[in-house]
């Protein structure tokens, strides 16, 4: 493969990458606030945590498209999370929590087709690695909630 294209092609993975870590429902409730039931502040801290380290590992991984000469592009919300939107945190946090599996099951598929460049496929399986920390804090969150 030749360089050019090796470098298209690991920019698009990366924008996949970079869709998958800015554009998810834990984001997006962050985004909307929705409505909350009082004592439910462990939830709000869990998914803040998850904010600040998606928009970490989200600028990280705008840089590398830049040093690969290419142009970060997160692309916009899924429209099926609007059908969140009157909903309270309560309700759909097991959904943040399913779509955080299927984000890190992507995030996975990305580090896997960036073999080829080592040096941010470790990026993505670093994130990969630190999604799966939070997906279990919102777990065991949830549990002891008991929601």
């Amino acid at each position: 493969m030749n360089r050019t294209l090796e470098s298209s092609v690991v920019v698009s993975v990366l924008n996949r990458l970079l869709q998958t870590l800015c554009r998810s429902l834990a984001l997006y409730a962050v985004e909307i606030k929705p409505w909350s039931l009082a004592g439910r502040e462990p939830v709000w801290t869990a998914i803040g945590c998850l904010a600040a380290d998606s928009h970490m590992y989200s600028q990280r991984v705008a840089d590398a498209i830049i040093e690969h000469r290419g142009q970060p592009n997160p692309g916009p919300y899924p429209l099926e999370f609007a059908a969140f939107n009157d909903l309270g945190l309560e309700f759909f946090l097991r959904e943040i929590i399913v779509h955080l599996k299927h984000d890190q099951k992507v995030i996975g598929e990305c580090a896997a087709e960036l073999t080829p460049a080592p040096e941010v496929r470790s990026l993505a399986e670093e994130a990969y690695g630190n999604l799966q920390g939070h997906i279990e804090l919102l777990e065991n969150t949830a549990a002891e909630l008991k929601l």
